[in-house]
């Protein structure tokens, strides 16, 4: 009964939270048309054949971003597909958007956050989340940036069919911690990467890990050769994978 009084009134307060951010960014939209737009494609991917075995793997994303003044919007959608001689390997996806609201000193900010997962890979049917914390920008800089998050999300998990009661209709709050960093070499070459863990709060054993990293070599402003890594973990159900894949990213700010 604590329980589900707690996910009320959480989810209550994610509700609130969203109306009055909603009501802010109309309100701040009154006096300030400045806006900045920007656009990320990723096309990348491997194959591989030899005489008995074929196998291929894609991974693509697509993210837009928002800001002005103090606030900063993104959507992101991501679809993962890989097929080897034996059968499927990958068909995952992935649809996010989420939030930051800095304060007057551009260093700490708010953030909320809402996502909706589909893996064939990690054998998730459907999982949901959704919450908000606090961020801190430990360094910002030309060269070098590193931010911290921290917060609680809500998730509401259904994996691949199964007799087992512990992968069907799942429900658990989880204390998301996320490490994200970008490094420039020279102005030609890019480092990034955006890292997490998510903890259930009430189990230990159940945590996800979810980072992804990537090198990016710029050939034109608007245009590099990307080498990219993904790794998710499920500990409660046991999955993870890893990819490694090339390719190019398209970026446009205007």
């Amino acid at each position: 009964m604590f329980l589900q009084s707690l996910k009320s009134f959480w989810l209550n307060g994610i509700h609130a939270l969203f109306l009055f951010f909603i009501y802010t960014q109309y309100a701040q939209a009154q006096y300030d048309d400045t806006a900045v737009y920007y656009v990320k494609a990723n096309l990348t991917g491997v194959y591989n054949k030899t005489n008995t075995t074929e196998s291929y793997l894609t991974n693509n994303s697509l993210r837009f971003a928002f800001s002005k003044k103090k606030t900063i919007i993104n959507a992101y959608g991501s679809w993962v597909y890989g097929k080897q001689t034996a059968g499927l390997t990958n068909n995952d996806y992935n649809i996010s958007s989420d939030y930051n609201v800095y304060d007057n000193k551009q260093i700490f900010f708010f953030w909320g956050y809402g996502a909706y997962d589909k893996s064939y890979s990690l054998k998730i049917d459907s999982r949901i989340q959704v919450g908000s914390g606090i961020g801190y920008d430990i360094l910002k800089s030309t060269v070098f940036s590193l931010s911290l998050s921290d917060g609680l999300i809500y998730e509401y998990d259904n994996y691949m069919p199964s007799t087992d009661p512990l992968y069907n209709d799942n429900q658990t709050f989880r204390n998301s911690f996320r490490v994200k960093y970008l490094l420039y070499v020279n102005k030609v070459i890019k480092l990034r990467g955006s890292n997490y863990w998510q903890q259930s709060v009430e189990s230990q054993t159940d945590y996800i890990f979810k980072f992804t990293n990537s090198l990016d070599f710029q050939i034109k402003k608007w245009l590099s050769l990307t080498i990219a890594t993904t790794y998710n973990k499920i500990n409660r159900t046991s999955r993870e994978n890893f990819l490694l894949t090339y390719g190019l990213t398209f970026d446009k700010t205007f």
